[in-house]
């Protein structure tokens, strides 16, 4: 082999090697961020494609909840499961994050587990509250894309930050959406707590079903409380949902109608 012929060599192995790091490090970085949260290794590096299909309501409630989060900064929503609280919540903050709107994703909720002791849960702390809030990080994929997604959870980008609500005590919330779902699992202290951390250019949105609250007896609901203090305020937005706007199934309309008796 001339000597040509092995300097050219030389070359393309030392660009194939480099490559090969350079991809190595890019993907450490997403597994780490992206099996904190679900447990799942990411096959590939595939572009993915996001829903970027408008989010339109499907009743009059699902409307007035949309232009609630679009023109109030605090919004309360209460109903029945199945009515998209949380779907469109997300799918509208995920949108607003595209599109440079917001800085931040802060999703939050109450850890309680719904009269079902599952003892001690294996893993780190990130491992541990991951089940609570897969629906969420259900929506967030499908509206930014897995790869995005995993960008944004990364701790020294946390544009997207999905936490317990313990975390929430001594924060400061600005440009940035905050929602807080199971908001009917929470305290009245602890709702104070939250809705004191509200700093500038922040919309936050509160879900929850009051007819669900998994507080031990004798304790009031944050989110029940919370409905009747700012009932009259006309910069918090109130939107209740009834058994005849779920939308998710009509097997899951029927058990609430089942359940409403």
């Amino acid at each position: 082999m001339s000597k040509q012929k092995a300097a050219t060599k030389t070359r393309r192995e030392m660009k194939r090697s480099s490559r090969k790091e350079r991809a190595g490090r890019y993907e450490m970085a997403n597994v780490t961020s992206f099996a904190d949260f679900t447990g799942i290794e990411p096959i590939g590096m595939a572009k993915e494609r996001r829903d970027r299909s408008p989010i339109t309501p499907r009743n009059d409630a699902q409307k007035i909840y949309i232009n609630s989060i679009k023109y109030k900064k605090l919004v309360f929503a209460n109903g029945e499961a199945g009515c998209g609280k949380t779907y469109i919540s997300t799918a509208l903050a995920a949108d607003a994050l595209i599109n440079k709107d917001i800085d931040k994703i802060i999703v939050t909720r109450p850890v309680l587990q719904a009269e079902e002791d599952l003892g001690f849960l294996p893993g780190d702390m990130a491992e541990k509250f991951a089940p609570y809030f897969r629906p969420v990080y259900d929506v967030l994929v499908k509206r930014l894309g897995i790869s995005f997604l995993q960008y944004c959870l990364r701790p020294e980008i946390a544009k997207v930050e999905i936490a317990p609500f313990a975390y929430m005590r001594g924060r400061t919330f600005e440009n940035a959406i905050v929602i807080l779902d199971e908001a009917q699992n929470v305290t009245v202290t602890q709702m104070k707590m939250f809705l004191t951390r509200l700093g500038e250019n922040v919309t936050v949105i509160v879900n929850g079903d009051v007819t669900q609250c998994d507080l031990p007896e004798g304790i009031t609901s944050g989110l029940a409380d919370a409905l009747q203090r700012f009932s009259s305020d006309d910069m918090v937005a109130m939107v209740n949902f009834t058994v005849d706007d779920c939308v998710r199934s009509t097997l899951c309309h029927r058990a609430l109608l089942a359940y409403s008796y």
